[in-house]
């Protein structure tokens, strides 16, 4: 592998592994604000829930509490759809923190399977010079074993 292909790869998994780290924290506050979302609704019904029946001879007490229970319900109203919004948003961002980790694991892959080729190709070639040095050494060795025709 050339070295602009190696400083290439880098910088893709550098590049890869910074939009996963961003998708990942995009997931957190999203899922941090899912969770404040229904927290604020479980408080709300909570409320409408714990609102006393009172028997109420005055008519603008009977007024109030109506007001009161009429503004509680609006408001769980707009925090259930505050909450399935957080909650769709917090889907897409899963969504989105899924395939930037696919991604990054592919090109971390592609990497590692080309420095294992590379470490390959090491070992090949250190065998064959070390097969060139085990012949040189062996045909020195038989050179040496046989009478040389001077000696006759």
């Amino acid at each position: 592998m050339t070295r602009r292909a190696e400083t290439s790869l880098r910088g893709l998994v550098r590049l890869r592994s910074l939009r996963e780290r961003d998708s990942r924290l995009g997931l957190a506050t999203a899922l941090i604000e899912e969770n404040a979302a229904a927290a604020q609704v479980r408080a709300l019904e909570e409320q409408v829930s714990s609102t006393p029946e009172v028997e109420v001879s005055d008519l603008s007490a009977f007024r109030a509490r109506q007001h009161r229970l009429e503004a509680l319900v609006t408001a769980l109203s707009e925090a259930r759809t505050a909450h399935a919004s957080a909650h769709r948003l917090a889907l897409a961002a899963r969504s989105r923190w899924v395939e930037d980790r696919s991604r990054l694991a592919a090109v971390e892959s592609l990497v590692a399977r080309r420095a294992a080729a590379v470490r390959e190709e090491r070992r090949r070639r250190e065998n064959r010079e070390l097969d060139a040095i085990g012949e040189d050494l062996w045909r020195r060795a038989q050179m040496a074993d046989t009478p040389s025709s001077d000696a006759s």
